[in-house]
């Protein structure tokens, strides 16, 4: 048998748990596209690179599908269509048609030393992209001519793919009869006037590690903590600036869930906390917010507690009334049900994907890595990511006021902090 063929999925499968939302929440300004890419040594060759992403699928079938339209909800199918490396355009995370038949889920894209890939948040989240990405580099990498040991850390293309890592791990760590976590009143939207697609600007603030590190433990805080602590604190003076109601802040952080539950899936495997503040109480300090998000990061990343969240969102699959409701009027039900209980219950998101370890004989080819969230309407979001010694700080935004970016990396500058800014923005 061709190998092709023993690796290829021969049945459709349902979209896991966290993927559910997303097909229906696709606009041309709302792409649900998020961005992974390494910088390496050289120039790409598009011709190798080519090669490396055919193997890389043949290897990863579960990414080599198209999105089909079910009676009552929309599912996943192989898909024979080719992949190509696409050149880069000006805006990152652009709008993906991929409800149409035969459109791959992603796009991989190449621009002089850098190589982007860009994924559907139905298909994966951020760590499972960055696995892709990462084997995808392992195999360009070696078809150039390098001699690489992955160290059991990376994907690699000799090897069969693992039935689990195509696995719906919500399902299978749900457990029944676990109380639901329960639904967040509104917080506070900052708004501000809405950019035409496809215009989404990115400004990345890179740091030394060690001055982040230094910083935070001065709060007895992680470098996450800390960051988060400053966006809900930017977040309180924007508000206060521009005069707006006061709503509780809250950050939306999702969490890596394969490192509470035994999980190698590719698909996504992550649940969303919310730290924050309520101002109708009262200005807060720094220092305080900084306790305030330790404390809710250590109570919240907890089985016990993530168990209930699972509970809600599975739960709320399974309602017999939402199951039986045809596709074509839960789409706009679920949109309408995103904008309250979803997008309305936090400020801004924060991704943080840590520090990238990558085997040693890799580290001279790999020159640094960046992470972006997908585009939403009238919102700032922020991701960061580590690497080499580096901490990159990114603030994305659809809208044309800045005020987030200005202020996030003079506080930073204020605390001692040394931080080169880049942005798209003209």
């Amino acid at each position: 048998m061709d190998i092709r063929e023993a690796h290829e999925p021969q049945q459709e499968f349902r979209l896991d748990n966290a993927a559910k939302i997303f097909p229906s929440l696709l606009t041309k300004q709302q792409t649900t596209i998020f961005r992974l890419s390494a910088n390496i040594d050289k120039a790409v060759n598009i011709k190798i690179l080519e090669e490396s992403l055919s193997a890389m699928l043949v290897r990863c079938p579960y990414y080599r599908v198209h999105l089909r339209r079910g009676l009552f909800w929309y599912y996943l199918e192989p898909c024979d269509s080719e992949a190509r490396i696409e050149a880069e355009s000006r805006y990152p995370c652009l709008y993906l048609p991929y409800k149409k038949p035969g459109v791959l889920p992603f796009r991989v894209l190449a621009y002089q030393n850098r190589i982007a890939f860009e994924i559907a948040h139905f298909i994966t989240d951020g760590t499972g992209a960055l696995n892709f990405l990462n084997g995808l580099l392992l195999e360009y990498l070696r078809r150039r001519g390098e001699k690489i040991d992955p160290e059991g850390r990376i994907i690699e293309c000799t090897d069969p793919p693992d039935p689990k890592e195509g696995e719906d791990s919500f399902r299978i760590h749900y457990e029944k009869g676990v109380p639901q976590a329960k639904q967040l009143p509104p917080a506070l939207q900052l708004g501000g006037k809405q950019e035409k697609p496809p215009i989404f600007h990115v400004t990345e603030g890179k740091m030394e590690s060690a001055d982040l590190k230094r910083e935070a433990s001065r709060y007895g805080a992680t470098i996450g903590e800390f960051l988060t602590a400053l966006l809900i604190d930017v977040a309180q003076e924007v508000m206060v600036r521009r005069k707006l109601k006061p709503r509780p802040i809250r950050i939306s952080i999702p969490i890596n869930l394969r490192k509470v539950y035994p999980s190698i899936t590719m698909r996504n495997f992550a649940l969303s906390v919310e730290p924050g503040i309520d101002p109708r109480l009262g200005d807060f300090q720094f220092g305080d917010i900084v306790a305030k998000v330790h404390h809710f990061m250590k109570m919240e990343f907890d089985q016990r507690m993530i168990r209930r969240q699972l509970a809600r969102n599975i739960e709320g699959e399974k309602n017999p009334f939402v199951r039986i409701i045809p596709l074509l009027f839960k789409d706009p039900l679920l949109r309408h049900f995103y904008g309250i209980f979803g997008r309305k219950a936090f400020t801004l998101s924060f991704s943080n994907l840590g520090r990238i370890q990558i085997p040693e004989q890799m580290k001279p080819f790999i020159k640094g890595y960046q992470f972006l969230p997908p585009p939403l309407k009238q919102s700032v979001n922020a991701t960061s990511v580590a690497y080499a010694g580096k901490t990159s700080l990114f603030i994305t935004s659809t809208v044309q006021d800045r005020s987030v970016e200005r202020l996030v990396y003079t506080r930073l500058r204020k605390m001692g902090i040394r931080v080169s800014v880049t942005t798209n923005r003209r």
